[in-house]
């Protein structure tokens, strides 16, 4: 039991704050002797009304702090069972920090539980370890079960009842930290049990690691803007408030649609989940919310020729380049190609998307090398081994590779609204990707051709029949447009042309 004593409101420069003291048996869990909390007013008797909350919010804080104190000790029974149950480096929960954009482990020895929803994780834990040394012991015939015991424990499995007796202990202690109230499921909380939902559909290759990771960085971003609500407070005003802080933000309409999108997939499963009746992100209207996007603008030879005359372009960005606008490969297709993914096949070398991470089923495909790229990819693939990338970008957290940064960094420097054929133009690296697409166009290559080769969805009944256009006959398409300012590249790989 803590000795309390009164909260009292004191004025501090134009505000008044309440002051709570800080019981002398929690100082040293919350490292301080008062807490104060702003009223928010310089009108004393509005602070006044404020006072019992703000006390009610800083004694809560200092109990969080005591139970977090208190299943950290060594020596408590939260953390003797962990330890004695071979638990130490177990991870229970996977917040999302948005800091550093990604999911950040917590382990039963360095995070006890918080809260009553993390504290039932811990206990599944307890109780999960409990079971496997019980069954172990009644199939001692079990040669896998004993062998898994004997590496845990280090040939020093506790007993079964001496198991029992280290969950019991535990549990009590979090009871009496949390009680035994039905647990309160937060975004923040929930978040947790959805990326292990997303980290099973990444394994099981129905979802992309990246398509993942994007998922929790803007469920992520929601919660600051919206706040740590329980999932039961969730209403449509919330979406729309996020919606609303994304345009502000000078988001597009599409971005902003994504990412609600993302919020309104882990709902979901918190309805099938039991954790929710309804999706209340269920009929949104956002059509008003954020600025029509807009496509990147296709180069000209002109502003071709200037992007690869950049000064002191490096070599990786330079060569992806070419790649990309004699292929019309997305950035990261081009940047994540492994050597064993270039083929070659009847005489035509390719480039083999059918098993890589792509945005879509219509992706996987194979895409003919030209004879003007030829060389710079047969001078890529030399000396390496099969495993290894053909560019050398760093790859991120999420998946992706790092060439999308460097590429954004170079390609101002080439100046191209300087040499446009009109002043509003709108570029990037993936304006490479509709220049090749126009190319192809321009040398007559039919639709269905040119749509395979950039693995764009056919939009017609005939595509779902057949294999589509065959690779002799992207190959004879690819080499029909004429790259003028590629000729560095014969002079750089003269052996291989």
């Amino acid at each position: 039991m803590l000795n309390w004593h009164a909260a009292r409101v004191s004025r501090r420069g134009q505000k008044y704050y309440v002051v709570l003291t800080v019981p002398k048996e929690a100082r040293a869990a919350v490292g301080s002797t008062q807490l104060r909390m702003s009223t928010g007013t310089s009108d004393l008797k509005e602070a006044e009304k404020k006072r019992c909350d703000l006390e009610l919010q800083m004694r809560q804080q200092i109990m969080r702090k005591v139970q977090e104190n208190r299943l950290s000790a060594r020596d408590s029974a939260f953390q003797t069972a962990v330890r004695e149950l071979g638990l130490t480096d177990v991870s229970y929960l996977f917040p999302y920090c948005q800091k550093i954009g990604d999911v950040v482990p917590q382990t039963l020895a360095d995070a006890p539980p918080k809260d009553r929803y993390s504290a039932n994780k811990a206990i599944q834990e307890l109780s999960k370890a409990e079971t496997e040394i019980r069954l172990a012991s009644l199939h001692p015939e079990d040669p896998s079960r004993q062998l898994m015991l004997l590496e845990r424990f280090d040939m020093k499995p506790p007993s079964p009842d001496k198991a029992t007796e280290l969950v019991a202990n535990a549990k009590q202690e979090l009871e009496r930290s949390f009680g035994d109230s039905k647990p309160t499921v937060t975004l923040s909380s929930y978040l947790g049990v959805f990326e292990s939902s997303l980290s099973r559909r990444v394994e099981n290759g129905n979802l992309q690691e990246k398509t993942s990771k994007s998922r929790l960085r803007n469920i992520g971003q929601f919660i600051d803007v919206v706040g740590d609500l329980e999932l039961t407070e969730l209403e449509a005003k919330h979406a729309y408030q996020f919606a609303k802080q994304l345009e502000a933000d000078g988001k597009a309409h599409r971005t902003i649609q994504t990412r609600i999108s993302d919020v309104t997939t882990m709902l979901t499963e918190a309805v099938q989940d039991g954790e929710l009746k309804t999706n209340p992100f269920t009929g949104l209207k956002l059509a008003r919310f954020g600025k029509t996007g807009r496509n990147y603008t296709p180069l000209n030879d002109r502003q071709l020729e200037a992007l690869f005359s950049i000064r002191d372009l490096p070599k990786d960005v330079r060569d992806i380049w070419a790649v990309l606008i004699c292929t019309g490969m997305r950035l990261d297709e081009a940047a994540l190609c492994r050597v064993r993914q270039v083929s070659e096949r009847d005489g035509i070398l390719f480039i083999d998307l059918r098993d890589a991470r792509v945005k879509n089923e219509g992706s996987r495909r194979e895409v003919p090398v030209c004879d003007t790229l030829a060389p710079l990819i047969r001078a890529r693939v030399k000396d390496k081994k099969s495993d290894e990338r053909l560019f050398g970008f760093s790859i991120k957290s999420d998946g992706k590779s790092r060439a999308s940064e460097q590429c954004s960094y170079w390609l101002p420097l080439a100046s191209l609204p300087k040499f446009a054929d009109s002043p509003d133009g709108l570029y990037a690296t993936h304006s490479l990707r509709g220049t090749f697409k126009d190319k192809l166009r321009d040398a007559e290559v039919n639709f269905e051709v040119n749509n395979a080769i950039l693995g764009h969805d056919q939009h017609t009944v005939s595509a779902t029949y057949g294999r589509g256009p065959s690779l002799q006959a992207k190959k004879e398409a690819v080499d029909r447009p004429i790259h003028r300012y590629l000729g560095w590249i014969s002079e750089d790989y003269p052996a291989l042309s």
